[in-house]
């Protein structure tokens, strides 16, 4: 097994696509701020970022509905305000200010703001008017509340000119003041720019998100190998510290109030911190040989310490972490590539794969650690490194997985693949039967609707039929998986075989004659030929041995289709290619054919004779050059005629009113079920599980239950078991309970009534049945309780 290069090749796109909307639009190229006012001429097509000197008042919210620049100071923004002096303001990070700006831009037009929030507790403030807030500054840290909102507002547009006031207060974090950059242009510019950074933060997290779930799967396939799970891991932590530095694509997700500022900090710290320690710990498990047992209990014991301080000590204090953190970790990176490159200490292949990836990873840091406090400092590098770390690991990691992989899949057991079986017999009886048997039933319900016009008719029945077919398809495959295991319980009928053999001449006569080969059919009377046997088999064997008869004549000849009464009856097909002789003893054998790389599976003649034997007949072949090839199935002759058909079953008018419960987890069944139940006298309630059903029947119990046997949440068993409980429990009369299912098994029918069901139904529900049933029980069941 080779890496799995759909995944590569993904993962790389996923990359591709990161470095691709890196570059968000450029910003409007634009002379800075001064003293308080920034001028702005011509048309703005792109974003303009709102830097350099702003008013600034120190100790003082400035009333935002000033029409002149209200203060004599500046500051520069964004920056910092720790070292700044202007207003009074003694230097430190503390406190509490206001910082204004008028922009002069075009008259009559309109501009709006995205307005980022600062580091702790902000307000804007625009021609007056409040448009963002991010907590609520104060003048101590006892008024102050900080707080992150779930995304970067874009403020409403104002006429030109632009007066904006911002509020700002610092209690807790290292660096206070305006530190990340306001943008202004039209609302459609800023929704465009935001729009790109939306698509690189879910590049890069579907990046991080895809590798995560592959090296989880791998820890779910070999739980033994730890390395799968804390690279999986590392993954996560990654993706939610990205997130948290980036757009908070999951923070979105979040309906309530702004997110308390203290919370979001220490998530965003602690995040970084796991991801070191798994990255640390996930190298470790790749090279243990290379990378010693101590390193990796120095680097835990650092880590350890700024989780510690993240949880026990206020942003204020904790956040001084960041500077000697980021060069812990350059540090700790390089004195793991060192123990990568001594010679004879690692696998050299797989260590300058790991190499390369941290070359990555320290470039980012080392950026991140120049630029903490300049512009922008959340719009870190460290994300990408990371990124392009991820990959080589996981190159590692498949590789050596599939290794393993390779030897399991050699030893796998019988049990396993039978266990498969069962799984898919689970999923066609079910998430495939159930919906074909809705459509079912909603095109018989479409049948009897007089308004329907002749081709509406015929629509409808082509639709019947089509279903119909798909329905048979699904059940032959389960059944022949129980005729190899010998499991098959045959049903047998009288089918009209003549009947059978014209139906699958006219379905492949269009095969036939694109073909050029013409198909006759040979009887000595035009009178229906009885057997005893299934519909559904006989018509699967013949299509069988009439099409690969049409295939393996060529354009001109004939295919013949014989019919012989008698005891047993025989139907003999010919054509006049002969079987390669290697073939012919293993005709019947599992995977043989002579059609090789043109579409021949080999387990058309297989399946044939195994549904012939199942209904107590044979295949056999005979061959040769001169007299070509025949086909002949035996089938025992059914006693006697068909029963008739017994008239259709009235309505019943003589029934009280019953309340009646359907629980089925599929629309389209519960649609038609409740269709076909009469209603008076039943009025019919639906449930889509068994939970809500439990629910609907405290608060009303029914005199009927229709019960889906498969479903999520709680089953039909399940729900059964509930109801009898409940009988048992509180006293209340028997609930008539019928069990719907799509398994028509004697195993299934025996399952539901040990469990306490009155009846069990196959589907599609017939509805004269179905009415039937009910009438029966409502008899039978005397007076039912009804809540």
């Amino acid at each position: 097994m080779k890496f799995p290069r759909p995944l590569l090749a993904c993962w790389l796109a996923v990359l591709m696509l990161v470095f691709a909307v890196t570059e968000a639009p450029a910003a409007h190229p634009s002379p800075p701020a001064t003293q308080g006012r920034l001028e702005l001429a011509g048309p703005i097509d792109k974003p303009v970022p709102l830097q350099g000197e702003w008013g600034f008042a120190w100790h003082r919210f400035v009333d935002p509905a000033w029409q002149s620049l209200p203060t004599a100071a500046v500051a520069t923004v964004p920056e910092a305000w720790n070292d700044l002096t202007a207003d009074g303001k003694p230097p430190g990070r503390h406190g509490w200010g206001s910082y204004v700006l008028q922009v002069d831009c075009p008259a009559g037009q309109s501009l709006a703001v995205e307005a980022d929030g600062q580091r702790t507790a902000s307000r804007l403030f625009v021609n007056g008017r409040r448009v963002a807030g991010h907590g609520e500054p104060g003048s101590s840290a006892a008024t102050t509340r900080a707080a992150v909102g779930q995304r970067v507002p874009i403020t409403p547009e104002f006429a030109c000119p632009l007066r904006l006031t911002l509020h700002i207060a610092n209690f807790d974090h290292r660096a206070g003041g305006f530190v990340r950059a306001m943008a202004v242009g039209p609302a459609d510019v800023l929704a465009r720019a935001r729009e790109s950074r939306v698509v690189y933060q879910t590049a890069l997290l579907s990046a991080y998100l895809l590798t995560a779930l592959v090296a989880l799967i791998f820890f779910a396939v070999r739980p033994q190998d730890r390395v799968s799970l804390t690279y999986g891991l590392f993954c996560l932590a990654m993706a939610v510290y990205t997130d948290l530095l980036g757009e908070r694509l999951f923070l979105r997700l979040w309906a309530g109030p702004e997110v308390d500022w203290w919370s979001f900090m220490r998530l965003e710290y602690l995040a970084w911190i796991a991801a070191m320690a798994l990255f640390t710990v996930t190298l470790r498990g790749l090279f243990p040989a290379a990378i010693r047992r101590r390193a990796v209990g120095v680097v835990m014991a650092l880590l350890a310490m700024g989780a510690a301080s993240a949880t026990l000590l206020p942003p204020d204090l904790y956040s001084h972490i960041t500077g000697p953190g980021q060069a812990t970790a350059i540090v700790v990176a390089l004195v793991l590539a060192a123990a990568l490159l001594r010679p004879g200490q690692a696998d050299q292949a797989d260590a300058r794969i790991v190499l390369g990836g941290m070359l990555a990873i320290v470039v980012a840091l080392v950026a991140d650690l120049a630029l903490m406090d300049v512009a922008e400092p959340d719009h870190k590098l460290a994300p990408i490194g990371f990124a392009l770390f991820m990959l080589s690991p996981a190159l590692v990691i498949a590789r050596r997985m599939s290794h393993a992989l390779n030897a399991e899949v050699r030893n796998r057991t019988l049990e396993e693949n039978a266990r498969l079986r069962e799984d898919v017999e689970r999923i066609s009886r079910h998430d495939l039967k159930a919906p074909l048997s809705g459509i079912l039933g909603a095109a018989r319900l479409l049948q009897s609707d007089s308004r329907l016009d002749g081709e509406q008719r015929a629509l409808v029945k082509l639709l019947q039929r089509a279903a119909l077919r798909m329905l048979e398809m699904v059940n032959l495959s389960l059944h022949l998986y129980k005729m190899e295991t010998g499991t098959y319980t045959l049903q047998p009928e009288t089918v009209d075989l003549r009947e059978v053999l014209a139906r699958v001449l006219v379905d492949l006569r269009g095969y036939a004659k694109a073909r050029g080969v013409r198909l006759r059919t040979e009887a000595p009377d035009h009178l229906p030929v009885w057997v005893r046997a299934e519909e559904l088999l006989c018509y699967s064997i013949l299509a069988n041995l009439v099409k690969n008869a049409v295939e393996a004549s060529a354009a001109g000849q004939e295919v013949v289709a014989s019919l012989h009464r008698g005891d047993p009856v025989r139907l003999a097909v010919h054509n006049r290619a002969e079987v390669p002789p290697h073939i012919e003893a293993r005709m019947f054998q599992k995977y043989v054919t002579s059609r090789p790389g043109q579409g021949g599976t080999g387990l058309g003649t297989y399946s044939a004779r195994l549904m012939a034997r199942a209904q107590q007949g044979d295949l056999q072949v005979r061959t040769g050059p001169a007299e070509g090839t025949t086909f002949t199935l035996s089938l025992q002759p059914a006693a006697g005629q068909p029963p008739t058909a017994a008239p259709a079953r009235a309505i019943p008018r003589t029934l009280p009113p019953r309340h009646l419960l359907l629980v089925d987890d599929d629309d389209i069944s519960r649609m038609v079920v409740s269709h076909l139940v009469p209603q008076p006298p039943f009025t019919v309630e639906t449930a889509p599980d068994g939970q809500a059903a439990t629910q609907a029947m405290v608060e009303r119990w029914p005199d009927h239950v229709l019960l889906d046997m498969e479903m999520p949440l709680m089953d039909g068993l399940a729900t059964l078991q509930w109801i009898r409980s409940q009988e048992a429990a509180h006293g209340r009369r028997r609930c008539h309970v019928v069990m719907l299912s799509g398994h028509d098994d004697e195993a299934s029918a025996a399952r539901a009534l040990e469990a306490g069901a009155d009846r069990f139904l196959s589907k599609p529900v017939d509805r004269d049945e179905l009415v039937a049933t009910l009438e029966e029980l409502d008899h039978l069941g005397g007076e039912p309780q009804s809540a």
